[in-house]
């Protein structure tokens, strides 16, 4: 039994798979209120799949890098829950969860994914869609740019809040290209990418939460506890 918590947005979703496979999930748009609306929406789902919390097995966050308050909101209710059931944690990029949101939504398959960082910046990354697997994969590294170095090339597809912040700022950019800056990362999307680490057997114990800053400045990148 496998939870999935994200918020590292304006959005807050939270997705449950049972033993079968079948996915729960929930998802709202609640900008600065995701302390008030996470916990009941986990509730809720709970309730909904028939699952107790005493029956999972494994804990997902996405990391980060997103809002620095959002992303530890969804990497201490992790954590707290995770020490409290002595299961293991499964950390994954937002910028990941990003792109298999555009996947699952828009059928994307080669795609600059961004989101907006404030301060004239992005956390940009680019993801391709595997056929095989149907999960994204990474090409390179993610990184922290300024939004005038936010361009796209070749054959790639324009997904998250980072290009919007781009247009705001002035530049302009091709219109050849497909775009899709609406999409928000969600736990549904978290879920399959977790799901994939688990068999891997890509996860940490309880007591280290790793959180994705990128932007070093901002916080210590050190892994550790997020709670107390």
């Amino acid at each position: 039994m496998l939870l999935a918590l994200e918020t590292s947005t304006e959005a807050c979703s939270v997705a449950l798979m049972n033993g079968a496979g079948e996915v729960f999930s929930d998802f709202k748009l609640t900008p600065r209120q995701h302390t008030r609306y996470l916990p009941l929406m986990l509730e809720a789902l709970l309730q909904q799949s028939g699952i107790q919390r005493t029956e999972l097995s494994h804990i997902a966050y996405a990391s980060g890098p997103g809002a620095f308050t959002g992303v530890r909101i969804a990497a201490a209710t992790a954590q707290g829950m995770a020490l409290g059931l002595g299961i293991p944690l499964v950390p994954i990029s937002t910028l990941a969860v990003l792109a298999q949101q555009a996947v699952d939504q828009h059928q994307c398959e080669h795609m600059l994914v961004a989101l907006d960082a404030r301060m004239s910046e992005a956390y940009s990354a680019v993801y391709h869609h595997d056929a095989t697997s149907g999960l994204v994969q990474l090409e390179g590294h993610e990184q922290l740019v300024k939004l005038d170095e936010l361009i796209l090339h070749s054959d790639l597809t324009a997904v998250g809040s980072g290009f919007t912040a781009r247009r705001a700022a002035g530049y302009s950019d091709s219109q050849d290209h497909p775009r899709y800056e609406e999409v928000y990362p969600t736990a549904a999307a978290l879920i399959k990418l977790a799901q994939a680490a688990v068999d891997r057997q890509q996860t940490q114990p309880p007591q280290q939460a790793d959180i994705n800053y990128i932007r070093n400045q901002v916080a210590d990148k050190k892994p550790g506890p997020v709670v107390g």
